[in-house]
């Protein structure tokens, strides 16, 4: 069970609860260091253009800023380690042992208990993503009513686990290239070049014009959302992105009866 309130009142508004303190100092560790990495990284990659030199001068230049993209690759690393370790740690306390407790370990349990937890893609959010299409091709007036974990939120969450096992070890052999020149052909180093700054560069792509759009710039959100700072959502907003969850949280709340009907005439409904 969680310790934090489900719904929390402030000025008179209702607040739904979405990310603990942990998760929260966990995505603060985590867009700072991605934003140190491209700070120091694209100047490089970049180096002929006007702009570069003066970024790069300002982030320390030839002396510092190595070092901070060394840093900050370092903890990125570490913060991908260790959320993947405390992910097991809890999925090991919260399903298997329950299936432990029940008698009921086998694979196929195993794979259901995967499948059950809410950030893992399932049914559900492929039916949501062909209820937006329809929904933005006008076959119906209604968007898709998203639970507590959409299925963009789900992309966002998993990107990392395809881009930073990319970026890693190519960024380590680039920074270690010299030891790792008397171990491998200089093939290796190319490819590391492309994987890395390739890589890099369609993350930020999407960080910058996709996450913080959507999560920041669109028209209910501007100038910036505040969930992350707080770990709680507005009840306009929870109307608007999570309507199946919104719904769940106030019946059981006992609140039924002020339950209010999803509105989307004329609101934004992006990715």
């Amino acid at each position: 069970m969680s310790k934090y309130d489900p719904i929390v009142y402030k000025d008179g508004k209702r607040y739904f609860y979405r990310f603990s303190a942990h998760q929260r100092i966990q995505h603060v560790v985590l867009f700072t260091s991605v934003l140190a990495l491209a700070l120091t990284g694209f100047p490089l990659r970049h180096a002929e253009e006007p702009w570069a030199k003066p970024l790069y001068d300002f982030m320390g230049g030839t002396e510092v800023a190595p070092m901070i993209h060394r840093i900050a690759g370092s903890v990125l690393l570490a913060l991908f380690v260790y959320h993947t370790i405390y992910w097991m740690v809890k999925f090991y306390q919260n399903h298997i042992m329950k299936l432990k407790r029940e008698n009921r370990v086998t694979f196929m349990n195993i794979v259901r208990e995967f499948f059950s937890q809410e950030m893992v893609p399932n049914k559900k959010d492929v039916v949501d993503f062909i209820h937006l299409w329809k929904y933005l091709l006008y076959f119906t007036n209604r968007p898709p009513r998203h639970d507590r974990m959409s299925w963009r939120e789900k992309f966002d969450y998993f990107a990392p686990y395809w881009g930073i096992p990319i970026l890693g070890p190519a960024g380590f052999i680039l920074w270690w290239r010299d030891e790792f020149s008397h171990l491998l052909p200089g093939i290796v180093f190319n490819a590391a070049y492309i994987m890395h700054t390739d890589e890099a560069l369609l993350a930020v792509l999407f960080l910058f014009f996709v996450h913080w759009y959507n999560v920041h710039y669109a028209p209910e959100k501007f100038p910036a959302a505040k969930v992350w700072l707080t770990g709680y959502l507005s009840e306009d907003e929870m109307i608007h992105e999570h309507y199946s969850h919104y719904v769940k949280v106030m019946i059981e709340a006992g609140l039924e009866e002020e339950i209010k009907p999803q509105h989307f005439g004329g609101r934004h409904y992006g990715w």
